[in-house]
């Protein structure tokens, strides 16, 4: 169970991309989409294909407590598990830095995360930072490397 709160932490990320689907965001000629705006209504709506469609065709996720994924069809099959036991009620990223390379971004910052499990009703917060690197493939911001992480118990969470 808490691999399956990590994923969902790791989805949370960040980076840049348009979206394909119903669940594409618009953006003006003037404006870059972000992964970030890809993947947040994606993630919201508990999309896996959506999401998915945020990564590149190679593109690795490396889940919170749980495995990495490497190519589009593994990281969609990593989030199609996690959405099958959650929904997510609300997702925010907070950025805290980025660099730009040419096409290459590096972006980092922190998330937060709420759920409900499906089978309990449940509603959890998932506190964590990321740190993630896209490229312009194809006119598309497309996350390549995507490394979410929750965030350490505090240590009165562990009765220090």
């Amino acid at each position: 169970m808490h691999s399956l709160n990590r994923l969902g932490s790791t989805l949370l990320l960040s980076g840049l991309a348009v979206c394909t689907g119903s669940i594409a965001t618009a953006a003006t000629a003037t404006q870059e989409v972000s992964a970030a705006d890809c993947f947040k209504p994606a993630f919201k709506a508990g999309d896996a294909d959506a999401v998915a469609a945020c990564y590149a065709e190679d593109g690795i996720i490396w889940f919170p407590g749980g495995p990495m994924a490497k190519g589009r069809a593994a990281i969609r099959d990593g989030f199609a598990g996690y959405f099958s036991n959650v929904s997510i009620k609300d997702v925010s990223l907070n950025p805290m830095g980025e660099e730009t390379m040419g096409d290459t971004r590096a972006s980092w910052g922190t998330y937060l995360i709420t759920t409900v499990d499906k089978a309990t009703g449940a509603e959890t917060a998932q506190h964590g930072r990321y740190t993630d690197v896209t490229k312009r493939i194809d006119g598309r911001w497309l996350y390549v490397a995507d490394h979410p992480s929750d965030d350490p118990p505090s240590t009165h969470d562990a009765g220090h």
